[in-house]
């Protein structure tokens, strides 16, 4: 028999130490990761906030690649020997690649990650930017080019995802998106005079090289300073992704392509048929898949349907404007290429200025009049450029409406996006960035296509059509192009009138109230909710011990009121009331609840 004071062991006891031995182990292990991972996890922490300035690059990249390539078209066709028939597609195989697969690029950045589709776009897009420049051939220069704009769809949406994840909704996002959007317009100035410089010295190629080098180098970058988030298992709705993916190269494509080959053409109409075909049968699937590729709730929010309107009319506006801007520069004026190029740098510059103070300045306003009074700025512009004509200096309207109409632009491009972007779950950004990009994809060539019919029909088939294949028409022109851009206007006026009768008179960092409120919210909201609870829990605890000590007390003078009753009737008989040993401990110690039933009264 073992003694009181003798361990008795546990059979278990070996187990329990074997485990805790096998724990510690395990703990061991997993703290002894490699020194190189934790290096890069450090540096990570360290350089994200440099993760914005990475983002808005890859905006910057994009911006330049089409701006360069807008300008050495000739000096690319002149080489590989495009035919006529051909030239359009060394914009628009890009342009059509880009615009189809940005909801199916966004989307796969929700399920998967931003960061690694971010990664592989910028690496899609350097590797076969690389490839153009070796182009031999207008077949093999076509086929790379729209590779590269998959690329290209792949970082865009998650750019802006990435931001939107990163900042939150008020002035955070709105600084942020302002330093996107900086570095869009100072985008549109490199590129421009980029082509310029390496078209006239070491040749078009280095445009592509350039690009695919600067790309190389932000997708090092970005490996380091984007934070890694944990992935999560995804089910890709294939069927819709299809969908989605031909159906909008379709209507691209014909709205791309109906001003060079006719909009009722053998060659367009077809795919225009078959792309709204396929995004019905899309729009049919979403609706019967458990994982769909566009979820519906996005549009709970009236105001993102209405931002999606705004960003097709605006970059309708904005295209239609820059290119009959080109076209008066260049005809009415006579200017070169380069010449036009240096009269639109005050456009791009002021684009670096403008936007930032926006957004600094933009967290304290509100959204509506900015975006009215944005509108009314741009189509003032389009009204000056409509009234130049070969004897009216540069300075006297071209240069005052060039500085009105990036104020405009800024005025309204940027809350726009933060109008776009705000009623959105973190888990939607990226298809949301997509879905917006796509409006401002088909806009741009959409509002094109309606401008240079109304140029055409004034000015017949004189020039100056936006297919880049038309001789100099001279001044002429001017009537038609004024028409174009009286046509700007009314883009400006129907998107003025939508903005005031649809959006809020509201703040960036507020939001609908049928989207909720953002994640950061429900749970400071939470808190504060068991904040409240534990006060209540304490009050109502506080107050059943007030209200039993109060019982106690009312009993205690309950029973000193008997006491004394007692005392007097004894008195009064000439007898003092004999207390037990007990009676007398609780009167003493004030406990007179019993002492009723315990005095000995004897006469």
């Amino acid at each position: 028999m073992a003694r009181p004071d003798q361990e008795t062991k546990d059979p278990s006891a070996p187990h329990s130490n074997t485990a805790a031995n096998v724990e510690t182990d395990m703990d061991s292990q997993l703290t002894a990761a490699p020194k190189n991972e934790r290096d890069i996890d450090a540096l990570r922490k360290r350089l994200r906030p440099i993760m914005l300035y990475v983002v808005s690059t890859a905006q910057f990249l994009d911006v330049v690649n089409g701006a360069s390539v807008s300008i050495a078209i000739i000096p690319i066709a002149d080489h590989l020997k495009f035919s006529v028939a051909l030239m359009p597609w060394i914009l628009n195989a890009y342009t059509i690649a880009f615009a189809g697969l940005l909801l199916f690029s966004g989307r796969m950045g929700d399920l998967y990650g931003h960061r690694p589709m971010f990664l592989f776009g910028l690496f899609w897009f350097a590797t076969w930017a690389l490839v153009v420049s070796f182009a031999t051939s207008p077949i093999m220069f076509v086929i790379a080019r729209a590779l590269q704009g998959i690329g290209a769809a792949a970082t865009v949406p998650t750019a802006m995802a990435l931001i939107a994840t990163n900042y939150p909704a008020g002035p955070e996002r709105a600084k942020a998106f302002s330093v996107f959007a900086a570095f869009g317009g100072l985008g549109a100035v490199v590129g421009v005079l980029m082509a310029g410089g390496l078209i006239a010295s070491i040749g078009w190629e280095w445009i592509f090289r350039v690009s695919s080098i600067a790309a190389f180098v932000l997708l090092l970058m970005a490996f380091l300073v984007i934070p890694v988030v944990p992935r999560k298992e995804a089910h890709v709705d294939f069927l819709g992704s299809i969908t989605s993916v031909l159906g909008v190269t379709g209507i691209v494509y014909y709205i791309t392509m109906g001003n060079e080959d006719g909009w009722a053409s053998p060659k367009t109409l077809p795919m225009l048929i078959a792309g709204l075909l396929l995004i019905g049968a899309f729009l049919w699937v979403e609706t019967r898949v458990v994982n769909p590729i566009m979820p519906f709730r996005i549009w709970e929010s009236s105001l993102f349907a209405t931002s999606v309107v705004l960003a097709f009319i605006q970059m309708g506006m904005i295209q239609g404007f820059i290119f009959y801007a080109n076209m008066i520069f260049q005809e009415v004026y006579g200017w070169s290429a380069i010449k036009t190029a240096v009269g639109f740098i005050v456009h791009a510059l002021l684009a670096i200025v403008v936007f930032p103070i926006l957004g600094r300045t933009i967290p304290r306003l509100r959204l509506k009049p900015l975006i009215l009074v944005g509108f009314i700025l741009r189509c003032a512009a389009a009204l000056m450029f409509a009234f130049v004509t070969e004897d009216v200096s540069y300075w006297r309207l071209p240069f005052p409406a060039l500085i009105v109409h990036i104020i405009g632009m800024a005025f309204s491009l940027l809350p726009i996006q933060l109008i776009a972007v705000r009623d959105a779950p973190n888990q939607d950004q990226g298809l949301v960035g997509a879905i917006y990009n796509t409006g401002l994809q088909l806009g741009a060539p959409f509002g094109i296509a309606i401008l240079n019919v109304i140029s055409i029909s004034t000015n017949g088939q004189q020039g100056g059509g936006a297919d880049g294949s038309s001789v100099r028409g001279g001044p002429q022109l001017m009537k038609g192009f004024k028409n174009s851009l009286f046509g700007v206007v009314a883009f400006g006026v129907f998107a003025f009138l939508l903005s005031l009768a649809t959006l809020p008179w509201d703040r960036p960092g507020h939001r609908s109230p049928a989207a909720g409120k953002p994640e950061g919210e429900e749970l400071r909201d939470l808190e504060e909710a068991s904040v409240m609870e534990k006060k209540e829990e304490k009050e109502e605890k506080k107050e059943k011990e007030g209200k039993k000590e109060k019982e106690e007390k009312e009993e205690e003078e309950e029973g000193r009121a008997v006491v004394e009753s007692l005392a007097l009737n004894a008195d009064l008989v000439g007898v003092p009331p004999q207390l037990t040993g007990t009676d007398q401990i609780e009167r003493e110690t004030g406990d007179c609840s019993t002492i009723t039933s315990r005095a000995d009264i004897s006469k």
